[in-house]
């Protein structure tokens, strides 16, 4: 099978942020609780953290991690998760079911995210919540003045501001089938600007990112909000079960729809506010609104009678290849999407599973790794042209069988070219051309791989992905390189572009 890859050398596109290789954590099942959180088990250090599962979240180095829903995040009341943990307040979670005991409550999020070197994105509850709750929650991470819940913060033992930078004003607040009364976009926009005045109001410099749906409710909240939103929210999970593998990596481009959709609506806000007499106590937009990919994930649920053991689903290596091309989707498309978290980190639709005796790596937390420990942080133009893959029925073209994408990483001087070959049987020759200079020549190639696309991990058996990483690794006297089927490939070359 034969095929043809273009890299544009002349010019660096946009930077690539590190936040789009964030994570999620939800009180949802084992996610939180008996997740990364578990202070009775022996796995745990003092701070009641799972070290064994510590240890896999710091492979994936996550940039950025949301907290704390989520759907749950509607009936989240932060006040109860501060304080001596004796006298937190066990709650019923009425949306995932269970009980929400508020151990790993505010202060033990920083401290999670201080562990592993991520930035916190907080999630308010803009349902049950009200505007003045959420203002204090700000002033209580990020206060500095002598004030009620700044000195709170110190009296809980935290003395310096935590900082937090990023705030999410609800979530999937169009969900009609969700708790809560702003489904009718006025309804929202008129909470936000409460909220929004009252956090500004507790710390101006906050970023905000306000809840996107469909592109009608996009463009009604963004017309009002625009001024003061920093990110628009969007979710996508692509659905695997019973799904034909072509069919599967449709939601690739799907995604990639979706995103390309929303930037043409943003197109029409202006990349700052001057004029801004709606408001005049905090300072008005002064950058163009991005995108945050802030749930994005594989939902495998087999819609059993127990949810929570349905959504701790084991992934193939069918799937693995799809987050890497969901990966690539957003390096193409990292002009406009500069915030993501995958949903979710731990044991709920994620890259780690865990139980009382240990933990392992699943197939999809490979790419997560790759990606993020060798991607470029700059995007650059590239194309490729491949056979197409045919759906369940033999006739209808879904989906490319080679998905790619282009960095550049200006401090180290390479050029990486990432490359998923999605056929299931089929290796792909692949020409690979330059524009720029006349070639270049591989110094690594990093290539992952399973048995078959069906392979999984588990417990009792070893990591089943082979990581090679080939320093010998050229292309022919034809300028070709042969992509293994079903592999993710980084190819690696030396070389540095003018500024």
């Amino acid at each position: 099978m034969q095929a043809r890859i273009n890299v544009n050398l002349t010019k660096k596109q946009n930077i690539i942020h590190d936040l789009v290789y964030g994570q999620f954590i939800e009180f949802l099942g084992r996610c939180i609780d008996q997740g990364i959180y578990h202070p009775d088990s022996p796995l745990s250090d003092k701070n009641g953290f799972r070290q064994d599962v510590l240890e896999k979240v710091k492979g994936l180095q996550p940039p950025l991690l949301r907290f704390p829903g989520g759907t749950m995040v509607k009936l989240y009341h932060w006040m109860g998760g501060i304080g001596a943990k004796e006298g937190r307040k066990r709650q019923s979670n009425r949306i995932w079911g269970g009980i929400i005991d508020h151990a790993f409550g505010t202060n033990e999020f920083i401290q999670y995210c201080r562990e592993i070197g991520a930035e916190p994105f907080i999630i308010v509850n803009m349902t049950t919540g009200t505007a003045e709750e959420a203002a204090n929650w700000v002033e209580y991470c990020n206060g500095t003045g002598d004030t009620y819940y700044a000195n709170l913060r110190r009296s809980h033992g935290f003395e310096k501001p935590h900082n937090v930078k990023y705030w999410g004003l609800g979530n999937e607040e169009a969900a009609v089938p969700d708790i809560g009364y702003l489904h009718d976009p006025r309804e929202y926009i008129k909470a936000s600007w409460e909220f929004a005045k009252q956090m500004k109001l507790a710390d101006r410099s906050i970023k905000l990112v306000i809840v996107g749906e469909k592109p009608e409710w996009n463009k009604a909240i963004l017309d009002e909000l625009h001024p003061i939103c920093d990110y628009l929210s969007l979710h996508y999970y692509a659905r695997s079960e019973n799904d034909h593998f072509a069919n599967l990596f449709d939601h690739a481009v799907r995604m990639e729809d979706m995103i390309v959709d929303a930037k043409k609506l943003l197109d029409r806000y202006p990349a700052s506010v001057e004029s801004f007499d709606r408001w005049y106590r905090f300072p008005p937009r002064q950058r163009e609104i991005q995108i945050a990919i802030d749930e994005w994930g594989i939902w495998q649920n087999q819609s059993s009678d127990d949810y929570e053991a349905d959504m701790e689903a084991v992934f193939n290596w069918k799937e693995a290849l799809l987050v890497a091309s969901l990966l690539n989707v957003m390096q193409r498309q990292s002009h406009t999407v500069t915030m993501a978290t995958f949903a979710q980190m731990v044991n709920i639709l994620a890259p780690i599973l865990t139980n009382e005796n240990g933990s392992f790596c699943q197939t999809i937390y490979h790419p997560l790794q790759l990606y993020r420990e060798h991607s470029g942080n700059w995007k650059l133009s590239c194309e490729a042209e491949s056979t197409m893959l045919l759906d369940g029925d033999g006739k209808s073209a879904v989906s490319a069988c080679l998905d790619i994408s282009a960095t550049y990483h200006d401090e180290k001087g390479e050029v990486i070219i990432a490359v998923v070959n999605r056929h299931p049987e089929q290796s792909v020759t692949a020409a690979v051309s330059f524009v720029g200079p006349e070639s270049l020549e591989i110094c690594e190639a990093i290539e992952l791989n399973c048995p078959s696309w069906e392979t999984v991990n588990g417990f009792a058996i070893a990591d089943q992905v082979t990581r090679m990483a080939k320093t010998d690794a050229r292309y022919d006297s034809e300028r070709r390189y042969v992509f293994p089927p079903h592999s993710i490939t980084l190819l690696k070359h030396r070389y540095f572009i003018d500024d």
